[in-house]
C-alpha cells in the first residue's frame, strides 16, 4: 500500500514539475523502458525522463497535451496522469459535483490520473473559509482528500 501512495504522489507531483524535470536522459532509460514506451506512446514528442526510487516517470505531449506516465524498471506501465479543464470531467462528476457542493466554487483545473484501470480526478473546490481537495471517480463518488480553512 505504501508503495501504491509512493507512485500516486510522484505521478501527481510531477504534474506540477514536469516542465523542470531533470533526470536521465533517453539513453540512460533502461532498453525494457524504453521500449514499452516507445510501444504505449509511439506519437509522444517532447520526452523527459526522471526516475525515482524503483520507478521510471516519462513527461511528454501526446496531441498537443503534456502527460506523464510511470513506469517499473520491469517496463510495466503504472499508471498516467493529465492537466484536463472542468469541463472534460465525466457528466457523473460535474452533477455531483453541483449537487454535493452548492456554494463552491470549482476550480477549473483538474488533475486525471489513470492508475489499476481506475481513472480518479483530483478536483479542487472552495468557498469564502474553507478549500477542499477532492478526489472524483467516474461513477460520481467524491472522497475528500484535504480540507484547509482559510
Amino acid at each position: 500500500m505504501k508503495k501504491i501512495k509512493t507512485v500516486l504522489t510522484a505521478i501527481v507531483m510531477l504534474l506540477s514539475i514536469s516542465s523542470f524535470a531533470t533526470g536521465p536522459t533517453p539513453d540512460k532509460v533502461t532498453p525494457v523502458v524504453k521500449a514499452a514506451f516507445e510501444s504505449d506512446f509511439s506519437k509522444a514528442t517532447l520526452v523527459s525522463w526522471e526516475k525515482k526510487e524503483d520507478f521510471y516517470f516519462a513527461s511528454f505531449l501526446l496531441n498537443h497535451v503534456s502527460v506523464d506516465a510511470a513506469y517499473t524498471e520491469a517496463g510495466e506501465l503504472i499508471g498516467t496522469s493529465r492537466k484536463i479543464s472542468g469541463d472534460q470531467m465525466p457528466l457523473n462528476i460535474s452533477m455531483s459535483l453541483t449537487e454535493n457542493y452548492k456554494g463552491y466554487q470549482v476550480d477549473n483545473s483538474v488533475i486525471e490520473l489513470t492508475y489499476a484501470g481506475v481513472i480518479r480526478y483530483y478536483v479542487t473546490v472552495s468557498k469564502e473559509n474553507k478549500t477542499l481537495k477532492l478526489k472524483c471517480f467516474s461513477n460520481g463518488e467524491i472522497e475528500v482528500e484535504s480540507k484547509v480553512k482559510k
